[in-house]
């Protein structure tokens, strides 16, 4: 190899070739790790700058400058001193420069630096430009460093803010939603409340119309009738007339004139009256012509003289007929014909009460009763006693009959009684149902005084007993409370015709009585057969038995034992078992019946509404029926109607009355208030065209929404909407 004072480039090729394989290589880590450890010694050390998970941060203000170099096609340029003076492991951190430079930091290309790659590194430019970019380099890595933490901040900032806006607008529109399904459901239920109102104002006009048009046919035929009844009265007035004068007329001829002999009728023998001639002197006279009516004669001949006949002539007798003469029927009298009807109109009922039988197979009762007598007079039986006074029955007025026998019935059931003579009651009862059945108007106002007393003495021997639970004895098989009771149901119907007399009734009914009666430990039937009868109690001013001076507190009384069963399962009579779960809903469906009913009189109601747990106990009702309707249980054909009418009732009460204070009354059953909200949402929300709403009214819907919104806050009426929605 020769020296450089020479001026001339001698290399030799060979010299190249003699040098191991991995010698150039090795020199160029040499200057690598020179260049890196007089970078460090000359920069002080810097931070990196943050980094994500998605490598390296680079801003895109970087990446404007940036110069992308491919290694695989060119040879890398001059890079920057501070990229020459770093050290591998920080290569791997972006650093910035400011604008202006000529020269612009490529990590990714120095990432992909290979161990045996070139770089160079004049070492007279390492100063200067160190010199150069160190402040410029440090102000851009404390601004990058401020820049992230304060737009975090904001960026935190804002993102709280419009979570906080959105929560805001998510209230809004739940509010705004809950807001139209309130006005929605109001502008529904006003239209159905307008269309309801104009069918029932509708169909008002059309019975009117319908009514009017009766009437008018009704005149109509009545007129024709009178006009027709008017020529008939006419035509029989002149009838009568006329024959009046010709009775006259007959008489005074008679009474002025002999009989005129009637003409003789011609004989009845088969021969032509012509040919018999009665002979007279007169004919026998020369001067008269003969008759020519013989027989003819020939010519010649010689006729026979009537002296020369061996026979004599006939004599023929002639009686008199005697003249008939038309006799004059009476006139009768109306007096006389109404009398007569009245006569016979008494005698069918007695006819038709003689002749009954209590049973098929059973002796007629007039028959049966003549096998009874009295203890105190065992001589005379039951019927004779009533066969004996009958003739007397009806003399001063024949329309009292069936009310005079009734309380000759009435009499002899009291002497039984008193004397503890019970078999023939039976047949007594029988006797006075069925002439109640037959005249029920005309007899019950009249017997009450003499038969409720008595009936309600009758029937305690048997009530009284089953009420303490201790055996009735022999009284229950001669006293059949179910008879006795739909006698005093029918009474109480004949008596509402007139309100004095179903006031008089109910004065005499007992409180004590009405409470044995509707006692869970009576038999269902006379249960039901009590309801019927309470039925016709509701008065303007009165319901139950009248007693102005504790009215109010026996109504209270059996409010109370009408609405047990509403929230309890009574126990069957006798035994300690509960009723089954779809005689339950009957009954209950029975009482709720009679409730309704009650909303007719204004005193009824107010005693209902100011009751301690009516409105608890309905409700309870609508929230046991409601759990049955939906899980199908057992009777739950009648849960839609026992809605309807619970609802309408609960509806009523509470907007009638006002004044009440609803939550105090929920709060005397258990869970009361949240069964009300409960069960009135649940109403709400219910679809009437599924299978299981169909028995469900079409307005309950619209009712408990009312109700709702009446019981609850806007905000709270929301939260239950929610609620439904999301459930």
């Amino acid at each position: 190899m020769a020296s450089y004072q020479d001026g001339e480039n001698n290399f030799s090729d060979d010299d190249l070739d003699d040098l191991p394989p991995n010698t150039l290589a090795e020199l160029e880590n040499n200057a690598i790790q020179f260049t890196q450890i007089a970078a460090g010694a000359t920069q002080p050390p810097r931070k990196p700058a943050p980094s994500s998970d998605y490598g390296d941060d680079f801003d895109d203000e970087d990446l404007d400058d940036a110069v992308v170099v491919d290694e695989s096609r060119s040879v890398p340029t001059a890079l920057p001193n501070n990229i020459r003076g770093a050290t591998v492991p920080s290569i791997q951190r972006s650093q910035y420069v400011p604008q202006g430079s000529h020269y612009r930091s490529n990590a990714g290309l120095i990432n992909r630096q290979q161990p045996g790659a070139s770089l160079f590194n004049p070492p007279q430019r390492t100063a200067p430009a160190q010199s150069q970019r160190e402040a410029p380099v440090q102000w851009s890595q404390s601004t990058k460093q401020d820049r992230p933490a304060s737009g975090a901040v904001s960026l935190l900032r804002q993102i709280e803010e419009l979570q906080q806006r959105n929560k805001a607008l998510e209230q809004n529109l739940t509010a705004k939603t809950g807001e139209v399904a309130i006005v929605r459901s109001k502008q529904e239920k006003e239209a159905r409340e307008h269309e309801r109102e104009l069918n029932a104002v509708r169909k008002l006009n059309e019975e009117k119309l319908a009514k009017q048009k009766k009437e008018l046919e009704a005149a109509r035929i009545a007129a024709n009738n009178a006009a027709t009844e008017r020529d008939f009265f006419k035509q029989d007035l002149a009838e009568l007339e006329r024959a009046r004068k010709l009775n006259k007329t007959v008489e005074r001829k008679d009474a002025t004139t002999t009989p005129r002999k009637r003409k003789a009728l011609p004989h009845r023998d088969g021969f032509d009256d012509n040919e018999i001639e009665i002979i007279s002197p007169s004919k026998l006279s020369p001067s008269k012509p003969k008759s020519r009516n013989g027989t003819p004669t020939k010519p010649g001949k010689r006729k026979r003289k009537a002296t020369d006949s061996p026979a004599s002539v006939l004599d023929v007798h002639v009686e008199e007929i005697p003249e008939v003469t038309e006799q004059k029927l009476p006139v009768l009298d109306e007096t006389i014909l109404a009398k007569l009807g009245i006569q016979d109109d008494r005698f069918d009922f007695l006819g038709i009460i003689l002749d009954h039988r209590p049973s098929k197979g059973h002796l007629r009762t007039i028959e049966a009763l003549a096998q009874y007598s009295l203890p105190s007079s065992k001589d005379e039986s039951l019927a004779s006693v009533i066969l004996g006074k009958i003739p007397t029955l009806g003399l001063k007025k024949p329309t009292d009959l069936p009310v005079q026998f009734c309380e000759l019935l009435i009499s002899l059931w009291a002497k039984c009684f008193e004397e503890n003579y019970l078999k023939p009651l039976y047949l007594f009862i029988d006797v006075v149902s069925l002439a109640l059945e037959l005249r029920t108007l005309t007899i019950a106002p009249h017997i009450i005084d003499s038969l409720i007393p008595l009936l309600q003495t009758t029937v305690d021997k048997v009530v009284i007993p089953r009420f303490y639970r201790k055996p009735v004895g022999d009284y229950e098989e001669v006293i059949d409370v179910g008879v006795y009771l739909s006698v005093l149901h029918l009474t109480a119907l004949g008596c509402m015709s007139e309100q004095e007399h179903i006031i008089r009734f109910w004065r005499l009914v007992r409180l004590d009585f009405i409470l044995l009666c509707l006692s869970q430990n009576q038999p269902l039937e006379h249960f039901y057969l009590m309801l019927k009868i309470l039925s016709t109690s509701v008065m303007r001013d009165s319901f139950g038995n009248i007693d102005p001076s504790r009215q109010t507190l026996d109504v209270r009384y059996i409010i109370d034992r009408l609405t047990y069963p509403l929230f309890q399962v009574p126990y069957q009579p006798t035994v300690d078992v509960r009723l089954e779960p779809h005689v339950l809903l009957s009954l209950r469906l029975a009482c709720l019946h009679l409730l309704t009913s009650m909303t007719r009189s204004p005193f009824a109601t107010a005693a209902l509404a100011e009751h301690q747990t009516t409105l608890g106990r309905l409700v309870c009702l609508m929230s046991d029926t409601l759990d049955i309707l939906y899980d199908h249980q057992a009777g739950h054909e009648l849960s839609g109607q026992i809605l309807t009418l619970a609802t309408r009732l609960l509806y009523h009460l509470v907007t009638k009355h006002p004044q009440i204070n609803i939550q105090q009354k929920l709060t005397e059953v258990p869970g009361g208030p949240q069964k009300y909200l409960l069960v009135l949402a649940r109403l709400n929300f219910s679809e009437d065209d599924l299978v299981l709403e169909r028995a469900i009214g079409d307005d309950i819907q619209g009712l408990a929404l009312e109700m709702l919104e009446s019981a609850v806050t806007p905000e709270e009426g929301d939260k239950i909407f929610e609620a439904f929605l999301s459930g």
